[in-house]
């Protein structure tokens, strides 16, 4: 026992020689971490300007191929409906797609747009000097490591439309991240039918080949899965008898079609086109609730980890921290969307390329003191550390 206690006390003073030297109160724990992290920023700063013209290029084939899908698989369908509910589908789909092809241009090829350069700080008020382009930066600028250059209102680098999102744009990302999320929801619902019914019909899941194919348009390595479902097997009684089910409720073909008229392309079109919308539908309903609810708070992505911050350091002081572009929650998705006596809700549900308001170097502010006295601030802040499990491991 008594090698063991010394080991421990000298692993202790080791570890309190190394904090004695290394420890700094103007630096938080967070800081360490981005300085061993800086290679991977450096590599994501240098190559995903790369990364994100492939990925605009993926999301063109995506959307591209659900159309060609929809047209060449469901529209034979829909033409068997009713005249109303042809005309329905037909008018809801192509409104969504106009709104996802005008909103994702747009975004993609408009800027957030850049400070004007030469211009006096004493021109723009609340302006501080950006240490990496070394002119004037106006409230809610920030600079884009990505994009080398300060962008006003910074919401994020979207390598998706490997642009980045401000103040000019950030309409257009919102409204392109709602649309498509309407047109996936659409899609995966409209499909789900023949989904049903080719998932349930006899010898299409069953083949492992068949499944590779659809798993090889969607992802691109079909033959490596073959093989792994293959030593998986697939036909084992487990699967036999969920797969029974289905065929068991086996119906015919929701377009009255025979199977004599069904493919085995449609097969894959049909499954591969709900899987992929109703993934998409998911990931893109997470990501458009983040946004909304910034937008709701009047911040962005950038600001809200600043505002917290801003918060934890009022708290200590047991002061309350108030949002300075909050406006409530009405206001400010009028101002996102450049809502104001001039233009109405149509401009919204409608493809529009009106600015946004204001010029985006000076922000109006909501009048209430950005600081205020809240004795139960500190309070709060100490049960959130409390539950702060990262603290309680490593309290640097």
């Amino acid at each position: 026992m008594g090698l063991l206690h010394q080991i421990k006390q000298y692993f202790h003073n080791m570890i309190f020689t190394v904090k004695s030297l290394s420890h700094d109160s103007s630096r938080p724990t967070r800081a360490y971490f981005d300085a061993m992290l800086e290679p991977l920023y450096w590599f994501i700063d240098k190559f995903t300007r790369y990364i994100g013209l492939l990925m605009v290029i993926m999301v063109i084939i995506l959307t591209t191929s659900v159309v060609v899908f929809w047209y060449k698989f469901l529209l034979p369908t829909i033409s068997t409906y009713s005249q109303f509910w042809f005309w329905y589908h037909c008018i809801v789909s192509h409104y969504l797609l106009i709104n996802v092809v005008f909103h994702y241009f747009k975004a993609v090829s408009t800027s957030a747009g850049v400070p004007p350069q030469h211009l006096p700080m004493e021109d723009i008020k609340g302006a501080v000097v950006c240490k990496h382009c070394v002119q004037p930066k106006p409230p809610r600028t920030h600079h884009c490591s990505i994009c080398d250059s300060c962008f006003l209102k910074m919401d994020h680098h979207c390598p998706w439309m490997n642009n980045c999102i401000g103040h000019f744009n950030h309409r257009y990302f919102v409204s392109f991240c709602i649309f498509m999320w309407f047109g996936t929801v659409y899609v995966s619902s409209s499909s789900f039918d023949l989904f049903t019914y080719h998932f349930g019909h006899p010898g299409v899941f069953l083949d492992p080949k068949k499944l590779s194919k659809i798993l090889l348009l969607s992802l691109g390595f079909g033959d490596v899965l073959e093989q792994l479902f293959k030593q998986m097997n697939i036909h084992s009684k487990f699967f036999q008898k969920e797969f029974q089910k289905q065929v068991d409720a086996y119906r015919p073909h929701p377009g009255r079609f025979s199977d004599a008229e069904i493919d085995e392309w449609e097969h894959i079109g049909i499954i591969y086109l709900f899987l992929l919308t109703i993934a998409v539908t998911v990931a893109l309903g997470m990501l458009n609730c983040y946004h909304l609810w910034l937008v709701s708070r009047g911040e962005t992505s950038i600001e809200v980890h600043i505002n917290k911050t801003e918060r934890r350091k009022a708290a200590q002081r047991g002061m309350g921290y108030n949002n300075p572009y909050n406006h409530g929650r009405k206001n400010n998705f009028r101002f996102l969307f450049g809502l104001n006596g001039k233009r109405g809700i149509m401009s919204v549900l409608l493809p529009s390329s009106h600015l946004p308001d204001g010029d985006g170097l000076s922000w109006p502010n909501n009048k209430k003191p950005v600081h205020y006295p809240d004795p139960k601030a500190y309070e709060r802040y100490e049960e959130a550390q409390k539950r702060n499990l990262f603290r309680k491991i490593c309290p640097c």
